[in-house]
């Protein structure tokens, strides 16, 4: 009676009103051309790869994203199962864990799709129909959503063999970050130009510092007065006689009366503190530690803590998003309900060999593992007898009333007072 209820509630749903159609505005042109800073430089997604640490702030985080595997998972009741790959229907897990594509391991797929969502703000997989699976990464620079008239998402896309495809939602995974639509996202270089801006100009100051290696700026002055080409004379042959090697010596006659050095030290303008701070500012936009860049203060006892901090607050969005929306857009309807997708984060969470064999330890001994279990996780054969469960073996049992009954010294105890 009660799924009958269900049921017909169901079919009498109302249906859902009009759709108010966005106009989403992909952000292409900090992309492409690069947005003007008040420093002069142009910061694209590709000059700001230039900087260092801009550069290893998206490689960290797309090979950290890469390197964890995606998984998936079915739940029955209380149990779980880890589905396996499945090379002859190239099911789900397959794809995620052997081959996305006919070219592609999993590691780089992943890599390129996190390295477009952090430059451009978008990341596009297509599934495209048919009975062979496979995904395709879609450029995030000329792939944009749309909406037809009665407020149905689809994705256009220029396609390598020069012409526009129009896809459907339901075969596109669409990955976003700072969205401010929730239809299209926005890059990083949106928010962070400025300050990318400034770096890019202070490291061609220091180039052309650099570049004029002993050759310093100054004021000389000359007995006498000089026309318009003998200063150029004077000018000429001392660029003559500084371009030599470093460690050379300059001879200038005696008509030269003094000569006063202009060119200004970095040291002396607190130029390289400058652009430290600038890089730690940029770190920041990235949600990258500094940790990670071996810039800042760190202790090698806090690693473990300072990697669960940058799992929880830098990695966790891009992964709990992708779990999301793969979940959505790869699963069947009728799988959604007990199937989901789930990144295996201790592959991170690396630890010395006595932090982990503690960690397995007390999973044992509490209950939680079995011995084979640990061994499978350092990719260890089980032996015979090893998926035998172990606990404490005096306990106390929690009543429903809150008291404690102690006093329990097996298993079989614990649950004759459970079923009393």
């Amino acid at each position: 009676m009660i799924i009958r209820n269900l049921l017909d509630a169901l079919r009498n749903q109302a249906a859902p009103p009009p759709a108010v159609i966005p106009n989403p505005m992909p952000d292409y042109g900090v992309g492409y051309f690069g947005a003007q800073t008040v420093s002069g430089k142009r910061v694209s997604a590709e000059t700001a790869k230039s900087i260092a640490t801009a550069y290893r702030c998206g490689n960290i985080l797309s090979d950290d994203i890469a390197s964890m595997p995606l998984q998936v998972y079915r739940r029955f009741g209380r149990n779980i199962e880890q589905i396996g790959p499945d090379p002859i229907i190239r099911n789900l897990a397959y794809q995620l864990e052997i081959s996305p594509n006919r070219w592609m391991a999993p590691f780089i797929f992943k890599k390129t799709t996190v390295q477009w969502l952090i430059y451009w703000g978008n990341a596009y997989i297509w599934q495209p129909p048919g009975s062979y699976r496979e995904w395709f990464i879609l450029r995030s620079d000329n792939t944009y959503p749309t909406f037809d008239e009665d407020g149905d998402l689809w994705y256009r896309t220029f396609a390598p063999s020069g012409r526009w495809l129009t896809i459907p939602s339901v075969e596109i995974c669409h990955l976003m970050i700072n969205s401010t639509d929730g239809f299209v996202g926005r890059s990083v270089i949106t928010y962070a130009a400025e300050t990318m801006g400034r770096q890019l100009g202070a490291h061609e100051t220091q180039n052309l510092i650099n570049g004029k290696g002993l050759k310093p700026a100054g004021i000389m002055w000359v007995e006498g007065e000089l026309n318009a080409a003998a200063r150029k004379r004077y000018r000429d042959e001392y660029n003559a006689q500084m371009s030599e090697e470093a460690g050379g010596m300059a001879i200038m006659d005696s008509k030269i009366a003094k000569f006063e050095q202009v060119t200004l030290k970095p040291v002396d303008a607190q130029f390289l503190e400058t652009i430290e701070a600038t890089d730690a500012e940029i770190a920041n936009f990235f949600g990258m530690p500094l940790y990670k860049l071996n810039m800042g203060k760190q202790s090698y006892e806090s690693n473990e803590q300072q990697n669960l901090d940058y799992l929880r607050t830098t990695l966790n969005p891009y992964l709990v998003q992708w779990e999301q929306v793969g979940r959505l857009k790869w699963l069947l309807r009728s799988e959604q309900q007990n199937t989901y997708l789930k990144f295996n984060r201790e592959a991170l969470l690396q630890t010395d060999a006595k932090s982990r064999a503690t960690y397995l330890k007390d999973k044992i001994l509490s209950g939680q593992m079995s011995p084979n279990e640990a061994r499978m996780i350092d990719d260890q054969s089980p032996y015979q007898g090893g998926d035998s469960r172990y606990i404490p073996a005096n306990m106390a049992l929690v009543m429903d009333d809150g008291s404690l009954q102690t006093g329990l010294t097996s298993i079989a105890e614990t649950k004759t007072m459970e079923g009393a």
